[in-house]
C-alpha cells in the first residue's frame, strides 16, 4: 500500500502543476495494482485544503467549498485507506523529533511518518524525498 503525501496529492489535484501528469500516472497505476489502495491521514488532507485554495501559490486556485468537497470525494473512496494517528504517535513523534536531531520545520513531516509506521505502511509517495529518507521505516517513492 502507498501513502500520499501533501505535495502528490496537491500536484495530482492542480491541473497546472509541474508533475500534474506525473503524479495521476503513479496514483492510476497505484490504484489498479494488486492491493489497490492508498493511504491518506486527515492532517495531509487539512494540509492540501490550505496549500490549494492559497492565492499566492496558485493562479486559480480551488475555492475552500471545492477544495473540502474534493477531500471528503478521496476520504469516502473504497481505493482509499483511513489511516488515523493513534494515541501512540505523539509520544513516537516527539522521539524521533529527538532521536534524529530535527527541528521544529520538521514536526508535521515527522508526525506523519510516525502515524504510518504505527499504521504498518512503509511506502509514501513524496516529491520531497530526502525530508523522509531519514526515516529508517519509510520507502520513499518519487512519481517523477
Amino acid at each position: 500500500m502507498l501513502a500520499l503525501d501533501t505535495d502528490v496529492l496537491v500536484h495530482w489535484a492542480m491541473e497546472g502543476a509541474a508533475h500534474h501528469r506525473a503524479t495521476r500516472r503513479l496514483v492510476e497505476r497505484e490504484i489498479r495494482g494488486p492491493e489497490g489502495r492508498l493511504a491518506l491521514t486527515p492532517q495531509l488532507l487539512f494540509e492540501f485544503v490550505h496549500v490549494v485554495t492559497d492565492p499566492r501559490r496558485f493562479e486559480s486556485p480551488l475555492t475552500v467549498p471545492g477544495a473540502t468537497a474534493l477531500v471528503r470525494d478521496l476520504w469516502d473512496s473504497r481505493e482509499v485507506i483511513r489511516v488515523l494517528p493513534g494515541p501512540s504517535v505523539v509520544h513516537r513523534t516527539l522521539e524521533l523529533l529527538t532521536k534524529l536531531r530535527l527541528g521544529r520545520k520538521r514536526i508535521l513531516d515527522t508526525a506523519l511518518a510516525a502515524t504510518l509506521e504505527a499504521a504498518g505502511i512503509s511506502r509514501l509517495a513524496t516529491l520531497n524525498g530526502p525530508d523522509f529518507e531519514i526515516f529508517p521505516f519509510i520507502e520513499v517513492v518519487s512519481p517523477v
